[in-house]
């Protein structure tokens, strides 16, 4: 028999045995009952459409009005997101936003200097998330609240015939190392400024999904709607100090949701709440933006020695207990020389 022909026949025996799936939907987390992939989120206690930027002069103003929500995935190749109107000032606008909850690669130099030293102990990057920022014109945003992720991109058709796209957020976006129009990365916070808001003037923000944590696919976020720029807001800090490359973690506290399986509760919520937090989650984030000041190895070999005292283990790809969660990662995973 032709060897072509029997690969084809026992080709068309396997597939018509098991059934075909073209959905794909195995590709994607299943979606979590009672959080939802999209939120629109609105005025505390239904006050009208439109959050107001709020005026930050203390840590005490900033915790009071930073907003947290807690989004799930899709369930299908569409991404999720939160999203929030709010109407122009006459002047510049900041919109910060933190996932949870920190990221660092590790550093696996064979003589690692002061800084590198720190980083030298793997991080559990299982528990992370990422959210890109954007803001714009309501005009302009493309989707539907609550119901679909839009973007800020109109196209028009040139004179050959070909759709041209236009980006039209109003908003510039900063990296982890100030890159303008960048986004940040996994469990890093990003800060978006309008320079000028139009007074009385529509503008959504959007925090849209660009992953889940891996080990409970339920991504908790922080964010703040203020009236200045973003480099004003950097000035106050929870960690105490200006913002600078590793403290901008600390400037929104408690977004690491603590997951309510019984009864979700999504939010959004008001205000900062320590209770609302993964025990641990806020001492992991203090000792984050300590930066070269502390010692994050250290931090994390007691964070394990804890667990193995109290009679626990750490867990990071699933969670059988939550007691067992350790932010800091596997040390077995780290790279040994010649490994891929």
């Amino acid at each position: 028999m032709n060897r072509g022909i029997s690969l084809g026949l026992l080709t068309a025996l396997v597939i018509g045995s098991s059934g075909c799936d073209y959905t794909g939907d195995w590709l994607f987390a299943a979606k979590i009952d009672g959080v939802p992939g999209v939120i629109h989120v609105t005025p505390e206690a239904g006050d009208g459409e439109y959050l107001v930027p709020a005026v930050i002069t203390s840590d005490e103003e900033l915790r009071a009005a930073t907003i947290y929500v807690e989004l799930g995935p899709t369930g299908t190749v569409e991404q999720g997101g939160a999203t929030f109107n709010f109407q122009g000032i006459g002047g510049p606008v900041c919109i910060w936003a933190d996932p949870e909850v920190a990221f660092w690669s590790q550093a696996v130099a064979t003589n690692p200097d002061e800084l590198l030293k720190t980083w030298t102990y793997p991080d559990n990057g299982y528990d992370d998330g990422d959210i890109d920022l954007y803001a714009g014109l309501s005009a302009y945003y493309t989707g539907s609240p609550g119901v679909r992720v839009g973007d800020f991109e109109v196209s028009y058709t040139d004179s050959l015939g070909n759709p041209v796209p236009i980006e039209l957020a109003s908003c510039t976006s900063y990296g982890l190392f100030d890159q303008a129009n960048a986004h940040s990365g996994r469990g890093y916070p990003e800060a978006c400024d309008i320079d000028f808001t139009d007074l009385g003037v529509s503008y959504t923000g959007l925090l849209q999904s660009f992953s889940t944590p891996l080990d409970d696919d339920r991504l908790g976020v922080a964010f703040i709607v203020a009236e200045g720029t973003c480099a004003q807001l950097a000035g106050i800090s929870s960690a105490g100090g200006a913002i600078e490359e590793f403290t901008a973690e600390c400037l929104l506290m408690g977004e690491a949701m603590f997951p309510n399986d019984v009864q979700p509760d999504p939010g959004p919520h008001y205000g900062y709440d320590s209770a609302r937090a993964w025990s641990g989650s806020e001492a992991f984030e203090l000792a984050y933006c300590q930066g070269m000041d502390g010692n994050m190895k250290q931090f994390c070999r007691q964070e394990a020695e804890a667990k193995f005292d109290s009679g626990g283990i750490c867990e990071w790809s699933t969670l059988t207990d939550p007691a067992n969660r350790c932010f800091c990662g596997d040390p077995l995973d780290t790279p040994s020389n010649g490994a891929l």
